[in-house]
């Protein structure tokens, strides 16, 4: 009498599903079940279909569902599930779904995490089929079967921590569907003078995206390293791109220390006016630091930030952003500050209780402000546009005074009590203009 395969039970039946099944049936009998009603693919393809309580009566149960549902499965079957019952996950994503399985899974069940590195259109042509192993909560013997099982599907075993799996996953599966995305979405075609460097990138178009774009979500989404990951390639991307352009190419995004009706604003225009740029976008980015953080993301091609002022010294706030960013000065210029006192409409400039600005400009006002405010407090802000708006917004006090540029009152609807406020009529400051190191841009 032959004896009949021993049970396992299988929870989805999607593409890999099923390829899951047919391997798994070399040894056992998968018995399955879908949140969908596949019963007949399921019956035609020669396995049993069974409801979801059923399939949980077996010793070991793979879950083979998007990792978007995953979480809301483990907490489905949670109660279902029995002392010492082995649960195996195949997801692309590891760190995610071992939290939840240890979250919501009872702790008397074992847990073993995999990631099979092939699929339904790879494994037949694959001939290094590899299989990453994530022992999370499983005894030696039980492994042991199952490491069994896996090689002898012709896999080789990788052991991995779930980190350091979603950490190169990112840069490789990842990357390589981001890419095969990216590509579809260009409408890339075969041409007539195709190389064969060409057929192998197409390749990966058509490799990629023949999964559900869910897959392809979930794959990004749910890894941890995912933003690192798109962060460098936007970076290369833009370095690459700035390679094909010659030295002198006007740059596209100009970005500057402060907001609209700032200095640095005022300071941006005059240099597009004076080399010429002609109508291209510039970028507020609030601080020195700002403006180096945008330059390292490529998300401005320029930067400009205030050095020095002839009343106020060295602006230490761009020294230190400098120390500790990666960019090299294209060039420098002056431009003529001249320091307003700003309030809210109606505000009798004696009535004001505080006077809030950037330190910079404290400093070049503070004879103006020692011989007419010695009696009430002087707070620095970030930027002195900033102050305006933030007195605009109503998150100062309404007897609040603000020393910012004459245009900042005008953007922010506020009352322009006095000009020139500063301590030196030529009151000059030192702009940067800095651009990232190793482009020619």
């Amino acid at each position: 009498m032959v004896e009949s395969k021993k049970k396992v039970g299988l929870i989805g039946f999607g593409r890999f599903g099923a390829l899951l099944a047919k391997l798994l049936s070399k040894d056992y009998q998968p018995v399955i079940s879908d949140e969908r009603d596949l019963s007949e693919q399921v019956q035609a393809a020669g396995f049993p279909w069974a409801d979801l309580a059923t399939v949980m009566q077996q010793d070991t149960v793979f879950l083979v569902v998007p990792i978007s549902r995953m979480q809301n499965l483990l907490r489905d079957i949670s109660a279902l599930s029995r002392p010492g019952q082995v649960l195996i996950d195949v997801a692309s994503v590891k760190t995610s779904i071992r939290d939840w399985m240890i979250q919501e899974l009872p702790s008397s069940a074992k847990i073993l995490n995999t990631h099979p590195m092939f699929g339904p259109d790879s494994y037949k042509r694959d001939r290094d089929l590899r299989m990453v192993v994530c022992p999370t909560r499983i005894d030696p013997e039980t492994e042991k079967l199952w490491r069994g099982v896996f090689e002898s599907w012709g896999c080789r075993l990788i052991d991995l921590e779930v980190e350091e799996h979603d950490r190169l996953a990112a840069r490789s599966q990842g990357i390589t569907h981001f890419v095969g995305r990216v590509m579809k979405g260009m409408n890339i075609q075969p041409t007539a003078v195709d190389t064969h460097g060409f057929r192998q990138v197409h390749h990966v178009v058509e490799e990629t995206c023949q999964d559900t774009e869910e897959l392809f979500h979930d794959l990004q989404f749910y890894n941890p390293y995912t933003a690192e990951m798109l962060t460098d390639f936007s970076r290369s991307v833009h370095a690459v791109k700035a390679r094909v352009y010659r030295p002198d190419s006007p740059p596209e995004v100009i970005g500057y220390q402060g907001i609209p009706g700032s200095f640095s604003e005022e300071a941006a225009r005059n240099y597009i006016l004076n080399e010429n740029l002609g109508n291209i976008e510039t970028k507020p980015c609030l601080s020195s630091r700002g403006v180096m953080e945008s330059l390292s993301r490529y998300e401005i091609d320029r930067g400009i930030i205030a050095m020095e002022n002839a009343r106020g010294g060295v602006v230490h706030e761009s020294i230190h952003a400098l120390a500790q960013a990666r960019c090299k000065v294209r060039s420098m210029f002056h431009i003529q500050v001249n320091q307003c006192l700003i309030t809210k409409a109606g505000l009798d400039p004696k009535e004001i209780t505080e006077v809030r600005s950037h330190p910079q400009a404290l400093k070049q006002c503070s004879q103006f402000l020692k011989k007419n405010y010695s009696h009430i407090p002087h707070i620095e802000a970030e930027d002195t546009a900033e102050a305006a708006r933030k007195l605009h917004l109503g998150e100062y006090s309404h007897t609040t005074g603000v020393i910012a540029p004459a245009r900042a009152a005008e953007i922010y609807e506020l009352t322009l009590c006095k000009i020139g406020i500063q301590d030196l009529k030529d009151n000059q400051t030192l702009f940067l203009v800095v651009e990232r190191t190793g482009t020619p841009i």
